[in-house]
């Protein structure tokens, strides 16, 4: 192998208080725990622990371009394989099955930290309405069915705005139709998402 060429992947140990990549940086490389335990670290504070073997971390510079959204730290004696950008790239084009695995990945991800900015707003809502109801304050106005479908990543807010456009068109022509029906017809939404939805609103 030439000497300038980088290895497809390589296993490093993190010694315990060791930041691994800070928040902010640029990178591309993948890296899968394979031993020990790491904290996710946002704007200096500790969000959430990785203690499982073989979690994917990373996953969200390389595919979206973007710098590191989080730091991580090693919390105790750790090793890591390290997938360079390269190589995956390599890879996923001659198997794209791996580029799919890790999308789902991805989108895991990012309906789970959807789902976290929803609670923590509504959550935010809750606790200023019992202040405002100790001030004899009328109540904050609560989110819509269909905005909690765009916080809780079903919808965008493109598609919502369009949707709510032609309910307001339909509805000038004595047409009347539901918003719901409306997000169905233009297939923005499946009637198995909204029960999913649904579901996951009881389990909350």
């Amino acid at each position: 192998m030439p000497a300038d060429k980088q290895e497809p992947y390589r296993y490093s140990f993190f010694k315990a208080g060791t930041r691994i990549f800070n928040q902010g940086e640029k990178g591309t490389d993948i890296y899968i725990l394979k031993r020990g335990a790491l904290s996710v670290i946002v704007d200096d504070q500790i969000v959430g622990h990785i203690h499982t073997p073989n979690t994917i971390i990373g996953e969200m510079a390389y595919f979206l371009g973007l710098k590191r959204t989080a730091s991580i730290e090693a919390i105790e004696d750790s090793d890591c394989m390290i997938i360079t950008g390269e190589y995956l790239n390599e890879t996923v084009l001659e198997n794209p099955k791996i580029g799919i695995e890790l999308l789902k990945i991805l989108s895991e991800r990012l309906v789970k930290t959807t789902r976290y900015a929803s609670k923590l707003k509504n959550d935010v809502i809750k606790y200023r309405n019992e202040i405002r109801k100790i001030k004899g304050l009328k109540e904050e106005k609560r989110t819509t069915f269909a905005q909690e479908l765009v916080y809780e990543g079903f919808l965008t807010n493109e598609q919502l705005a369009e949707c709510i456009e032609e309910v307001k068109k339909r509805n000038k022509t004595g047409k009347v139709i539901t918003l719901l029906r409306t997000l169905i017809e233009k297939k923005y939404i499946t009637t198995e998402q909204l029960i999913q939805f649904l579901e996951m609103k009881q389990n909350k």
